[in-house]
C-alpha cells in the first residue's frame, strides 16, 4: 500500500523504516522498562491473548520532558516486536485548508490498519489540545474530536504510540483512550552515571575525567543533553588531535550544553 501524502502539498504523512535497537540502549527507570517490556510481551503473544478473549495493549501514551527517551523507546519496541517503525510528525499533517488535517489523519489510520507497524505520533499535543482552550479555533477542536473517534474505532494490529512533552495541554478525554500511560522523567544520579559511561566509552579519558563527578554536576540534564554533551567533547578532542578526552574538553562541552539549555528555556541569549 502506498504511503499516504498530504493533499495540500504532497508531503508524505509518515516515514517508515526498520529499527535495530534493544533494551540495552535504554537508560530509564525499572518501572518504565517493565512497562515497555510488557507491551512487547503482549504484542508478541497476540494469539494466546485472543484465545482467552483479550487484546494486547496497543495504544500507549508516552509523556515527560524532552530528551528523556520517548522516541528511542518507540524504536526499541519496533525492533523487539519486529514491526516496521512508522513515524508521524504532526507538523507534517497540519494543513491550512479547512478539513484537510482531519483528512490526513484518516489517511494515516487507513494505512496503518492495513499492516503491522509501531506507529509513533510525535508532538501529540498539537492535535490533542484541550477543546475548551480559548486560544484554539474551531478547526483544532474538530481535529481533536476526529482523532478521539479514530482511536475509539481503531481495531488494527499496529501499535499506536503518542508522545508529548506537554501532557498538561492534552484534553482530559484523550487519556482514557489509551491502554497505558508511560511517564519518562529526567535521569537521576545513577542513570546519569550510566549515560556518561555509555557515551564516553568509545575513547580513553584523562584520569581527571570522572563519570561520577560528571553525573553529580549535571543534575537537570536529560538523556539527550548528556548524549549531546559527550558528543561535543568527543568531537572537540578529535579536532584538537588528542587521543584521549581531556578535562578541558568535558568542561567546555558541559558549559556549551548548559548555555543551549538556557537558551531553550528563555534564560539565555
Amino acid at each position: 500500500m502506498e504511503i499516504p501524502t498530504d493533499g495540500e502539498n504532497g508531503f508524505r504523512l509518515l516515514h517508515i523504516d526498520t529499527q535495530y535497537h534493544n533494551f540495552d540502549d535504554l537508560v530509564v527507570t525499572d518501572e518504565t522498562r517493565e512497562r515497555l517490556a510488557r507491551v512487547v510481551l503482549e504484542n508478541k503473544s497476540v494469539k494466546r491473548l485472543l484465545a482467552s478473549g483479550f487484546r494486547p495493549e496497543n495504544k500507549i501514551l508516552f509523556c515527560g520532558p524532552s530528551g528523556t527517551g520517548k522516541t528511542l523507546s518507540a524504536r526499541v519496541l519496533s525492533s523487539e516486536i519486529g514491526y516496521p517503525f512508522a513515524y508521524v510528525h504532526f507538523d507534517s499533517i497540519m494543513s491550512s485548508l479547512l478539513g484537510q488535517t482531519a483528512t490526513n489523519l484518516r489517511k494515516i489510520f487507513d494505512f496503518i490498519v492495513s499492516g503491522k507497524f509501531v506507529v509513533l505520533f510525535d508532538e501529540f499535543d498539537i492535535v490533542g489540545k484541550k477543546r475548551d482552550d480559548p486560544h484554539e479555533h474551531g478547526e483544532i477542536k474538530r481535529v481533536v474530536n476526529n482523532f478521539m473517534q479514530m482511536l475509539d474505532r481503531y481495531d488494527g494490529d499496529s501499535i499506536l504510540l503518542a508522545a508529548t512533552n506537554h501532557e498538561h495541554l492534552l484534553d482530559k478525554a484523550l487519556w482514557r483512550r489509551f491502554d497505558d500511560i508511560i511517564y519518562f522523567d529526567l535521569p537521576d544520579g545513577p542513570r546519569r552515571l550510566r549515560l556518561f559511561k555509555k557515551y564516553l566509552r568509545v575513547m580513553r579519558r584523562e584520569d581527571g575525567v570522572d563519570p561520577v563527578e560528571l553525573a553529580e554536576i549535571t543534575s537537570g540534564y536529560s538523556a539527550a543533553d548528556i548524549a549531546q554533551t559527550c558528543e561535543r567533547a568527543l568531537k572537540r578532542s578529535i579536532l584538537d588531535g588528542s587521543k584521549i578526552i581531556l578535562q578541558d574538553h568535558m568542561a567546555w562541552a558541559i558549559g556549551e550544553q548548559r548555555r543551549r539549555m538556557n537558551v531553550i528555556v528563555g534564560e539565555g541569549t
